[in-house]
């Protein structure tokens, strides 16, 4: 009994290990800092209004008018209450600090798991978890805020492992550990990342049925592949609800197609702006980052935070040259390279060359698949095929993400080719070309890389080059007399602003050399007996580690916590939103025009905004802030600049059709004075004497800019045809809001006639709903993108309900799925005892 005890002592070890670790790295937290997350911080002003609600009714609301006018709530803050992974997930944190520790703990075992399912030694399986975990890419994206990212990138390796488990060993076993790592991994909720996930399975799948029909195995592959398929289906029952509500609401968002028509010369298709979700690809020469770091200068952060790199730049452009970016590649910017570490890429070299197993193709290739797409814009042929051909592909952006598959594949390889020569040294002894190949293509090109860095590389984008070129020909014509001296200038300040990157570069590309160096050496001395197999395993972890823990230093370290009392300070009640709090009425809305107002959460986080932040915004809205609203935040800017009069700006405003029928009430220009209350504002409902016609969602945006709208409803008449002969003489009437809710707004109301009412709420067909005394009635859309109801005369009331059927259905298929998992995992624990 204690013998098997103590057979489970380096495996305890080492999960004790990884916790130490994670809260070493992250260690301001046991001072009771936090970390500050740029895009945590966007989550918390975008889900105030639900929390509050949730907070004071008890109830979840699917629906939030704090931001783009209203819109779902999907993917703001979503519902996982019938969800048995969510309550997993809670407790694999093992109650450590969510943000941060927990992330970095599931990294760690995550990937540890996965080694072991490959029959790998406890002591490579931990050496290549810490390689994987403290991948800079794992911990850049956790100081980001992409908190659900970094823990479905955690959960890819177990699910590989499943997997792996199932072909090679136990279906059953293997089957059911993959229902529950593939739960879980859904259930984070980064619906991007399992899509990568899904793209690494299935070329680990093809490379599987290659190998049985090459080995005759057809039957085993079939029923194993069987299995996986229906764990597949069972881990995705539970997650249905948020996978309904994401696909139905993916329809109507900027990731579906559009229903205006193209522009001239581009190609329609459903899904995100080619432009847009390509923006951030990876150059190619930024593949490197992988061995050497800051071969693209490393993050968008100035020089001068890296004072080693000015230290043979010209004096007299010290100052100029450190203000520039350290990052030179094709991207808007970047907070890091995707860094794999000098040894791990060594390490997979040598994988490449000396293992043989059936793992080697499908990472290779996986390796290879994952670096094209993230290439994106800059390897259009391959990246146009994905895009428009492949199923989902162009519901992503930020292409350069696809490193995660790559970021798990190196170090697998690489361990496995480690795990090969270790029990098989005389591989190296015979073939030694190999060795010194795999050294020559690591360490050989970072040590060419030091000595003759602009053989490979530029040192600044076209855009940068571009504006200093524009820069230097402003400058000589003004003062044509200096041309010489100023062309000089320019001259000197790009040639010293290379150098100040080339010495980025060599200083790692000389780091990477040498830790390459101590690892192939230390190997090649195991090979030939001079040193112990146990001091190479636990060598290469310390030289790893230290590798990986000092480039990640430089993107996320001590000086990126603050003290939990500053947490939240930029939502803190500014002097504009006292004074619109004195005097907003339920749905008032707020446009803050004193930054991008659809790139900031603070407005949504106090008041129902039109603005907010958001990647999955309604596709219509996106249309009136690229037609409209983008044009009226400009011009307000220019007016208020200008100095303009309050009568200027109200008339400005009058114009401003779009704003007023969403019922932009308060126009906020600076935080510290009283905003602007817009008396063009059109309140939050409306009656309408007539209807303007239209056949297509062209001419209804198109409308909005000259139908009076609080005269007449622009309608697609080809869409609601019941409101085609719709006119009245006059209106006249009540209409007043009685109970406002995120997900349910009640109105009384009192007419003469049947009358057509617009109300400045989002139209959304998948889940609104409207009552007449409880009597269900049609909503239409009106000007492009609001409700409209056709009311019965007389005194009622009149209810707008969000009661989407793929959330309802959804619970229920989750919770039935939930209790079936639980019992399923209860009986094989009791079949597994009562053998014992």
């Amino acid at each position: 009994m204690i013998d098997k005890l103590k057979s489970f002592f380096p495996y305890i070890g080492t999960v004790l290990l990884f916790i130490v670790l994670s809260f070493a790295y992250f260690s301001p937290v046991l001072k009771n800092k936090t970390l500050l997350q740029m895009d945590d911080s966007h989550a918390i002003g975008m889900a105030q209004e639900l929390k509050e609600f949730e907070k004071e009714t008890g109830n979840k609301s699917q629906w939030t008018n704090s931001a783009f006018s209203g819109m779902p709530a999907y993917q703001i803050k979503g519902d996982s209450s019938k969800n048995i992974f969510s309550y997993i997930n809670r407790t694999s944190r093992l109650g450590m600090p969510y943000h941060t520790v927990a992330i970095l703990f599931l990294y760690l075992l995550g990937f540890y798991v996965f080694l072991l399912s490959l029959k790998m030694d406890w002591r490579f399986s931990l050496i290549g978890a810490l390689a994987f975990g403290f991948g800079s890419y794992n911990l850049i994206i956790i100081v980001a805020g992409h908190i659900t990212q970094a823990y479905t990138i955690a959960l890819m390796a177990p699910v590989i492992a499943g997997i792996i488990y199932t072909y090679n060993r136990n279906i059953w076993v293997g089957g059911l550990f993959t229902t529950i790592a593939l739960g879980v991994q859904i259930a984070y909720n980064h619906i991007q990342i399992t899509y990568y996930l899904a793209l690494l399975v299935m070329i680990l799948v093809v490379s599987r049925l290659v190998y049985a029909i090459l080995h005759k195995t057809l039957h085993q592959f079939a029923k194993a592949t069987g299995v996986l398929a229906a764990a597949a289906l069972v881990a995705v029952l539970p997650n249905i609800t948020n996978l309904w509500t994401t696909y139905e609401y993916g329809k109507y968002s900027i990731r579906g197609k559009s229903e205006l028509a193209a522009e001239d010369g581009k190609k329609q298709h459903s899904g995100l702006d080619k432009d847009y979700a390509h923006a951030w690809s990876l150059e190619p020469q930024g593949t490197w980052t992988l061995m050497v770091p800051n071969v693209v200068g490393g993050a968008s952060e100035a020089i001068s935070n890296n004072r080693a790199a000015l230290n043979n730049v010209d004096s007299r452009f010290k100052e100029a040259v450190g203000g520039q970016s350290q990052y030179w590649g094709g991207r808007p910017f970047t907070s890091g390279p995707v860094y794999a570490g000098a040894v791990v890429c060594f390490l997979f070299m040598l994988g490449m060359f000396f293992y043989r197993g059936p793992d080697k193709w499908w990472l290779v290739v996986a390796t290879v698949f994952s670096i094209f797409l993230a290439w994106g814009r800059h390897f259009p042929a391959f990246t146009d095929f994905m895009f428009y051909n492949f199923p989902l592909y162009n519901k992503f952006r930020t292409v350069e993400m696809a490193m995660v598959i790559a970021s798990l594949t190196i170090p697998t390889l690489g361990f496995l080719g480690l795990r090969e020569v270790f029990t098989k040294p005389q591989l190296i002894r015979e073939a030694n070309w190999k060795f010194f190949a795999a050294f020559g293509l690591t360490g050989g090109i970072s040590l060419l890389f030091y000595l003759f860095p602009h053989a490979f590389f530029s040192f600044i984008n076209d855009t940068e080059l571009s504006a200093i070129v524009q820069q230097k020909q402003q400058a000589i014509q003004q003062n044509a007399a200096q041309a010489s001296q100023i062309s000089a200038y320019f001259d000197g300040f790009l040639a010293n602003l290379k150098l100040a990157r080339v010495n980025l570069l060599k200083m790692d590309a000389i780091r990477s050399f040498i830790f390459i160096l101590i690892a192939s050496a230390s190997l090649w001395f195991f090979v030939v007996n001079k040193l112990s197999g146990k001091y190479l395993i636990w060598g290469l972890g310390l030289l790893i580690i230290i590798d990986h823990w000092g480039v990640d230093k430089r993107y996320l370290n001590n000086d990126d916590f603050q003290s939990k009392r500053k947490v939240g300070q930029e939502f803190v009640l500014s002097a504009s939103d006292k004074a619109i709090n004195q005097q907003k009425k339920d749905g008032e809305r707020v446009f803050s025009i004193y930054r991008d107002p659809f790139k900031e959460v603070v407005t949504s986080y106090h008041h129902e905004s039109i603005g907010g932040y958001h990647g999955a915004k309604l596709r219509r809205y996106q249309d009136l802030i690229d037609r409209y609203l983008m044009n009226d935040w400009r011009s307000l800017l220019s007016l208020l600049q200008q100095q303009s009069d309050q009568e200027s700006l109200q008339d400005q405003l009058g114009e401003m059709h779009v704003l007023n029928m969403l019922n932009a009430k308060y126009i906020v220009y600076s935080p510290n004075a009283a905003p602007i209350v817009n008396a063009n504002a059109m309140g939050d409902a409306w009656f309408v004497k007539d209807i303007y016609p239209v056949q297509a969602p062209d001419g209804a945006i198109d409308a909005l800019s000259y139908v009076p709208l609080d005269q007449k409803a622009i309608v697609n008449v080809e869409e609601f045809k019941d409101l085609e002969s719709y006119s009245i003489d006059s209106v006249a009437g009540s209409l007043e809001m009685k109970r406002y809710e995120p997900n349910h707004i009640v109105y009384d109301y009192s007419i003469g006639q049947e009358q057509l009412a617009v109300f400045s709420q989002i139209y959304y067909p998948k889940g609104w709903n409207a009552y007449v005394d409880g009597e269900k009635i049609s909503i239409n859309r009106a000007n492009y993108i609001l409700r409209a109801v056709l009311l019965p005369k007389g005194k009622h009331q009149l209810e707008f309900k969000f009661e989407p059927l793929s959330y309802q259905i959804g619970q229920l298929i989750s919770m039935i799925s939930s209790l079936l998992i639980l019992a399923l995992v209860l009986f094989a624990a009791y079949r597994l005892l009562k053998r014992k």
